[in-house]
């Protein structure tokens, strides 16, 4: 241990990886947790395209959550990455929660976390969450279909990550399966995440929310410039679709569509950048571009 080492905050230190099915609350409970809105959170699935790493520091530890993207089926290039992805940070983690809907009837996809989480060597705690919607019956029915997949698991917490009932308890719970150490963060940083990357995230959740039903997973987001100002940050964005049509829809009837998603998009941006962000979006036809893996490197999913 080094001189620098023996500086840093001592407590219960590790990395706790978040999976899950498509559309669980993953992303809403890290932002809960954090106080913070890190990650990408619509009602629609596949949201979350590769893993985040959120940091909770206390004066008796530092969590470092990564949230991954749903488990599922993939089939293209892009569902590779993303379950690559989850792969990964499982692989890393010291711990792992393994968040459930129970206001879905477990299924297929529910089979395959139960699969992928059941070869973890680490504690896994099940959370199944919409304690604030999901009735005794559709909780029973969750637990009882993890339980019979997952017999090791360390607890089972019902929580609310929209309202955060129940977090503070599952993250006291998280925090006691890891083990003494130093901080690997600084205490004041909540994320290693670039501040272009989060913003590109809160632009396609913007758009998400004004053209999933029309453009479900065709819409990637891409930062072209990041410049900082005394007033704020000039941003140059682009929004890629695969066609001509779906171009067509993002921008809408004399621009009406693009203009919303600008509008939301800066509302959001402004709430976690200092100063007063200035966007301007544009959209560009990457054909195919969810099976090319150059462009997925270049958009930070690969």
């Amino acid at each position: 241990m080094t001189a620098e080492t023996n500086r840093w905050p001592h407590g219960k230190v590790g990395v706790v990886a978040i999976v899950g099915r498509p559309n669980v609350g993953k992303s809403t409970f890290l932002n809960q947790a954090l106080g913070y809105h890190l990650t990408a959170v619509t009602n629609r699935p596949q949201t979350t395209r590769k893993h985040w790493r959120g940091f909770l520091s206390t004066d008796d530890g530092q969590i470092i959550f990564v949230d991954t993207p749903g488990i599922h089926k993939e089939q293209d290039e892009l569902g590779k990455s993303m379950l690559f992805s989850v792969h990964g940070a499982m692989k890393d983690a010291d711990a792992v929660l393994c968040i459930c809907d129970p206001t879905r009837n477990p299924g297929r996809e529910d089979n395959l976390v139960i699969e992928r989480t059941a070869k973890s060597k680490v504690p896994v705690l099940l959370v199944m969450n919409k304690a604030d919607v999901a009735d005794a019956e559709q909780q029973e029915a969750s637990r009882a279909a993890y339980r019979a997949g997952l017999p090791d698991l360390r607890g089972e917490y019902l929580v609310s990550a929209k309202t955060g009932d129940g977090v503070p308890e599952l993250l006291q719970a998280t925090r006691d399966l890891l083990p003494e150490g130093p901080f690997l963060f600084p205490a004041d940083e909540l994320s290693d995440s670039y501040e272009r990357d989060i913003g590109a995230e809160l632009i396609r959740e913007a758009a998400m929310e004004l053209l999933y039903d029309e453009v479900p997973h065709c819409l990637a987001v891409q930062i072209d410039e990041w410049k900082e100002t005394e007033k704020g940050p000039n941003i140059m964005a682009t929004l890629l679709v695969e066609t001509e049509s779906q171009k067509a829809i993002v921008i809408g009837k004399q621009g009406s569509v693009i203009s919303k998603i600008r509008k939301n998009a800066q509302a959001r941006l402004k709430d976690n950048v200092e100063g007063t962000p200035r966007l301007a979006l544009y959209v560009k036809v990457s054909p195919s571009w969810r099976n090319r893996r150059t462009t997925l490197r270049e958009l930070g999913l690969s």
